[in-house]
């Protein structure tokens, strides 16, 4: 080999190594970058409220014959959603909605969603949109949800052609909407119902957010980079079902969680109306959640949003509010968005038909 073929030589190994390097370092940046961008992304939707116990209504067809999109909304004693709700929850500093919503009440025999329920819900989802206001839609109340080996296949296959289909219609929506899979999927009746799950339960919930994830990306446009959140099984907010939750190869994921805590102070039959942000058996279990979210999730550019929390009215609202002071201190300490569950009733705090903040110094402390 000559002088000029070594150095030739030397140069297209040069190459060779800068390329490799690149597609292995290159990639693990972009992957980074994106994951960054989403962690971001995710912080930004602030403060946020659930329009809960309007589209998420279901088994009423026992008590109304034919029920028709407004039985649907309003059977559980609540107005359409409208935009004066939405107007009111943006002027009062909430920067995001979720809307529950339940599908497998307006399925045809073959799976479809009827285009009247789907019509319905796009114009609830514009008119916030219009708004300015995050929207995050889910799967609610869905019966059909069991995770078990046994109905691993056939519940799938009805998530599978829900997801499909929802994410068709909203595929040229922008980022501003964001899907949830799923709605405390667990084995409802049974001893397990409120628990951590056992490993079966976990496993068939992992799976099937990688189902939901896997459909929805696959419809493409929008869709390839929307917000996705999944969740742990029943929802979970224990360190145990968390911990056991399996984290897709996918940037653009965030962790749904639900903390309705302590559950001594937040129900109200559980009769405590004193918050004592100084005794263990008050705290304990939010903090738990605080280290463990910070620990498995944020630690690893996961994002988190607890997208169901709240408290029922007590005899002195002061308590409720100090409770939420606590509550909201905890975890805007690491950036994780809560959004508090409004079902128009002893969870609410607007006059869903006025508009009107009906609790106006919880709302201020939620929105600070």
């Amino acid at each position: 080999m000559n002088k000029r073929s070594a150095s030739l030589l030397i140069v297209i190994l040069f190459i060779v190594v800068l390329s490799v390097g690149y597609l292995i370092f290159g990639g693990k940046i972009k992957r980074i970058y994106e994951m960054e961008q989403n962690m971001k992304f995710v912080k930004s939707l602030g403060a946020g409220i659930n329009i809960g116990n309007d589209l998420d209504v279901y088994n009423i067809r026992g008590y109304i014959e034919n029920p028709s999109i407004y039985d649907y909304e309003t059977a559980w004693g609540n107005p359409p959603a409208e935009r004066n709700t939405f107007a009111a929850v943006k002027s009062s500093g909430f920067n995001t909605v979720r809307l529950p919503v339940t599908w497998s009440e307006h399925l045809d025999s073959d799976g479809n969603i009827d285009d009247e329920w789907m019509k319905r819900v796009k114009e609830v989802v514009d008119t916030a949109l219009s708004e300015n206001l995050f929207v995050i839609i889910d799967t609610h109340h869905e019966a059909f949800i069991i995770p078990t080996y046994e109905k691993e296949a056939e519940t799938t296959e009805k998530l599978v052609k829900i997801w499909k289909q929802i994410a068709e219609n909203f595929n040229d929506y922008d980022e501003r909407l964001m899907f949830e899979g799923m709605n405390e999927p667990r084995l409802i009746g049974s001893d397990e119902e409120w628990t951590d799950g056992t490993k079966e339960l976990r496993t068939v919930v992992n799976r099937l957010n990688s189902a939901f994830i896997k459909t929805v990306r696959e419809t493409g446009g929008n869709n390839k980079k929307r917000v996705l959140f999944i969740c742990a099984y029943g929802s979970n907010y224990r360190t145990h079902a968390l911990q056991e939750l399996e984290i897709p190869d996918d940037t653009h994921i965030a962790v749904s969680v639900h903390a309705y805590l302590p559950y001594k102070f937040i129900d109200a039959s559980q009769g405590k109306n004193k918050w004592k942000e100084d005794q263990e058996s008050y705290t304990s279990k939010i903090l738990e959640l605080k280290d463990t979210i910070q620990r498995c999730f944020l630690s690893n550019r996961i994002p988190v949003v607890i997208t169901e929390f709240g408290c029922e009215e007590k005899e002195s609202e002061e308590e409720r509010i100090k409770w939420a002071d606590y509550y909201l201190r905890q975890f805007s300490e690491i950036e994780v968005p809560c959004i508090w569950w409004d079902n128009g009733d002893e969870y609410g705090v607007f006059d869903r038909k006025t508009g009107e903040i009906t609790h106006e110094e919880l709302v201020n402390r939620l929105v600070r």
